[in-house]
């Protein structure tokens, strides 16, 4: 610190804040016992609050565990197994008399792997539309249905079973209603469990409900439909005041049930509930996104709200919110006059205390806001602010530069570790212990073909700097796509998606990482060539699978990285790159899981060296929008790989010799016209099905 800038100390700064401000504010508003009566209105709303908790999880828990329940029992009925000899009207008359006994249940249905279908719903729930469909009476009654087992359009039988007993005559029809293909059936055969959808309002009518399925034993998917009708009655009943709000919400912030508008007579309505309202659904979206639990005062329509959100306890992986804003002015009429006369006496103290705190705000606030400001850049790894912060004031000065040393030691750390690690440890510290996690990853494994070689005949430094360039262009490619760049590893380089922070389409961002990659070290080295200096030529090669992924090492020294399988199998795939003559190479699982947005080509199925295990590889091509590009050459590829697979060599090789005949420089089609002609000569191994078995790595 330079010792010719003056500066005040930050203690006598802060004795002075608070002589000014908290003792005249703390002395009077002790006097009239503000805090005490505020206290005891944060407890009574805190307690009513936890009421309507307690009630609404209690409706919503029950009902659920009724489903549960009444699911887990028919799902290991055997009445209910796909070859059960039990007729499906009996199955019908069972679901008819769970309905009775929990009215709440709308629907129960149950679809077969085989495409059979029974429905037992309440009338009640249907909409115009299916009314009209089905010829439904007016009266209360039950819709029976079922669809047989079959393909495309099967028959379907339905009746309606009145409140005393009887029932319609039974009417058919060809449908080509599938429930193998519906979400609740496709959900939980997903999902292997029990599964639950958001609330929604039964077609075209008032009734919010859920709809649940849940897997059975032996194949199929028992369903249920559950109406909430039930919970607008219930927080009705626990409004907080006349003007109060309550509103229930799903896990996605979405609003499924709220209180009623005021109706009370005399005027006492308050205006501007309509922005109370759209108050509440954005906490609840901010309750959502960061899952706190939110208890603030706010102003809204002009006059004050105690505003809460609550989250409660997960159901079927479902967590619901309540919220709740009721106006201070109806919560505090009590102390709302020893509240006037606490605000008067002390109108005096705070008139004296702002003009302390603007003095002292012009000396602190400039300073602390550039320091504030410095600091979130630094937080979100930005370093470009290098300029110190001046004050008299000398613990500020002191706070400015270790800011500054901060940034520095910050500036170069990050050039050693991925920005998000970082991001991730700043946020929770406490991940930065040993230990891991294990989830899906996706590894991409690039390696400098003949880097050995290349290495023997150019100098260290040289060597160094073109390395750096060449990490640099494949580096960046990684980052911009969302990866995390493990380690170099001599010439190669591994990195990793998914981790440390979740990417949903962490496949899909590793293969365009790769196909970036790619391009740009072949545009580097051909910068290289035109400059008269070798270029690298890469080989990449990628596979996803589990992996523990998080930090391995000794209590003093950690590294952030993955322990498992994976990474072998990337470095595998990379070195068959070297066999087949390709850039890139992916294990099938890649594939499959980003057939959709690259255009791929099946290479082999093979047996690697001292394995027995079929692997498939593919190579991308490019994105999907480029598919046109390829489309006459995969037409001849794919033909050679099934005629070759088939046994069929003379057809194989005329597919392999078109294919390179599109593109002559194509590795794939050299090896596999090579093998063509090999086994017609010497014929092909026995037992042959088209895998290739590596005698050597």
């Amino acid at each position: 610190m330079n010792g010719s800038r003056r500066s005040i100390p930050f203690h006598v700064t802060l004795l002075t804040l608070m002589v000014l401000i908290v003792l005249p504010l703390a002395a009077a508003l002790l006097w009239l016992g503000w805090r005490a009566v505020d206290q005891l209105e944060d407890r009574s709303v805190r307690h009513r609050m936890a009421a309507l908790d307690s009630a609404v999880e209690g409706f919503l828990m029950s009902g659920l565990r009724v489903v549960v329940a009444v699911g887990s029992t028919l799902a290991e009925t055997q009445a209910f197994a796909p070859g059960s000899t039990v007729a499906d009207e009996e199955r019908l008359r069972q679901f008819a008399v769970v309905i009775g006994r929990y009215p709440a249940m709308a629907a129960i249905y149950v679809g077969y792997d085989d495409g059979r279908f029974l429905y037992v719903g309440q009338t009640d729930t249907l909409s115009i539309s299916q009314r009209l469909e089905f010829d439904a009476p007016d009266a209360p009654s039950l819709l029976m249905r079922s669809v047989v087992a079959g393909e495309g359009m099967r028959r379907e039988t339905w009746w309606f079973q009145m409140a005393d007993g009887s029932h319609t005559p039974v009417r058919a029809r060809m449908v080509d209603f599938d429930p193998r293909t519906r979400p609740w059936y496709v959900a939980a055969m997903h999902a292997k469990g029990a599964v639950l959808t958001e609330p929604y309002s039964f077609a075209q009518t008032k009734v919010v409900g859920v709809s649940a399925g849940m897997p059975l034993r032996q194949g199929g998917v028992i369903g249920f439909d559950f109406t909430l009708d039930t919970l607008s009655r219930l927080i009705g009943d626990y409004r907080f005041t006349a003007n109060s709000i309550i509103m229930v919400a799903s896990d996605t912030g979405t609003v499924f049930m709220e209180s009623e508008a005021c109706r009370i007579e005399g005027g006492t309505c308050l205006s501007g509930e309509d922005q109370v309202r759209a108050a509440m659904r954005a906490a609840l979206a901010q309750a959502v996104g960061s899952g706190e639990r939110i208890e603030r005062d706010a102003a809204l329509a002009g006059r004050d709200y105690r505003l809460l959100v609550h989250q409660m306890p997960p159901a079927l992986d479902r967590r619901y919110l309540v919220a709740a804003a009721v106006p201070i002015v109806e919560l505090s009429v009590d102390s709302r006059t020893l509240l006037e006369r606490a605000g008067l006496a002390a109108a005096v103290a705070v008139a004296l205390a702002i003009l302390g705190v603007l003095l002292a705000s012009y000396v602190l606030s400039r300073s602390i806001s550039r320091i504030a400001a410095k600091t979130e850049r630094i937080r979100d790894l930005d370093f470009s602010d290098r300029t110190r912060v001046d004050s008299r004031i000398t613990e500020i000065v002191r706070l400015s530069d270790s800011v500054e040393r901060m940034r520095e030691g910050l500036e170069v750390f990050g050039r050693y570790v991925s920005k998000n690690l970082v991001h991730q440890i700043m946020r929770s510290p406490e991940t930065a212990g040993v230990g891991g996690r294990r989830r899906e990853i996706t590894v991409i494994f690039p390696h400098i073909e003949g880097f050995s070689r290349i290495a023997e005949t150019m100098e260290p430094e040289l060597l160094t700097s073109r390395l750096s360039r060449y990490f640099d262009a494949l580096g960046s490619a990684i980052v911009v796509n969302h990866g995390t760049i493990d380690k170099y590893i001599g010439d190669s380089i591994m990195a990793f998606w998914n981790a440390p922070e979740p990417d949903p389409d962490h496949i899909v961002n590793a293969c365009r990482a790769a196909l970036q990659a790619a391009a740009a070290g072949r545009q580097l080295s051909e910068k290289w060539r035109q400059l008269g200096r070798p270029g690298f030529r890469t080989r990449f090669g990628l596979h996803t699978g589990l992996a523990v992924v998080g930090n391995v090492g000794a209590r003093e020294h950690i590294n952030y990285t993955l322990v498992g399988a994976v990474a072998n199998q990337a470095s595998r795939m990379e070195g068959l790159n070297k066999m087949y003559h390709t850039e890139i190479l992916a294990s099938g699982e890649v594939a499959a899981a980003a057939a959709d947005r690259f255009v791929w080509r099946q290479i082999d199925r093979i047996v690697a060296a001292g394995t027995t295990e079929e692997h498939e590889i593919h190579e991308p091509m490019g994105e999907i929008d480029a598919a046109g590009q390829h489309a006459d050459f995969l037409v001849q590829w794919r033909a050679g790989r099934e005629a070759y697979v088939a046994g069929r060599f003379d057809d194989a090789l005329a597919a392999f010799q078109a294919a390179a005949a599109l593109r002559p420089d194509d590795g794939p089609c050299r090896v596999f016209v090579e093998r063509c002609n090999n086994f017609l000569r010497d014929g092909p191994p026995a037992g042959w099905n088209g895998t290739w078995h590596f005698d050597s790595k």
